[in-house]
């Protein structure tokens, strides 16, 4: 499976948890910059903004999937890091299972995008997702969410094992 991040949106530039906006212009330009090494049809992409946008840089009409949906990052979602009581911050970034902003858990993300990956026949094709979304499919395990590394705009292959 490819797994393709959406391009560039304003709170990836300006570093926002959540939110849902457009593709800013470097965002459309570098996907359709990435259409040519695109490996298999666009299968499914993400519900965000950015990602249906995204996708339709790459295939006419996406199949989109709520399954799919970004992090659900609750009262943190439009906040800079700024803007977050560091303690909090802190337990958000060290146990996966914490949910100092109400919503979702590394571990329940990471757990929904696995299952969602597990039932799913994506072999040769390509998806499109927000970034959170890649981080989860990608990593091994909700504790090693944070170590893998993610850019817009960007395919990364992913295998069974």
């Amino acid at each position: 499976m490819q797994v393709i991040t959406a391009g560039r949106t304003g709170p990836n530039r300006s570093v926002r948890f959540g939110g849902d906006a457009p593709l800013d212009d470097r965002g459309r330009r570098d996907i359709e910059a990435l259409a040519g090494s695109v490996a298999g049809p666009v299968a499914v992409c993400g519900p965000e903004a950015a990602t249906v946008e995204s996708a339709r840089l790459l295939v006419e009409e996406p199949v989109v999937d709520d399954a799919l949906r970004t992090l659900d990052v609750g009262s943190w979602a439009g906040l800079t890091p700024e803007e977050i009581d560091p303690r909090d911050l802190a337990a958000f970034f060290t146990d996966p299972a914490s949910r100092p902003h109400g919503g979702e858990s590394v571990e329940e993300f990471v757990r929904r995008a696995h299952d969602w990956r597990d039932s799913t026949n994506t072999a040769g094709a390509s998806i499109v997702v927000a970034m959170p979304v890649a981080q989860a499919l990608l990593c091994d395990h909700p504790a090693g969410y944070f170590r893998v590394e993610v850019r817009p705009a960007t395919s990364y292959s992913w295998s069974r094992h």
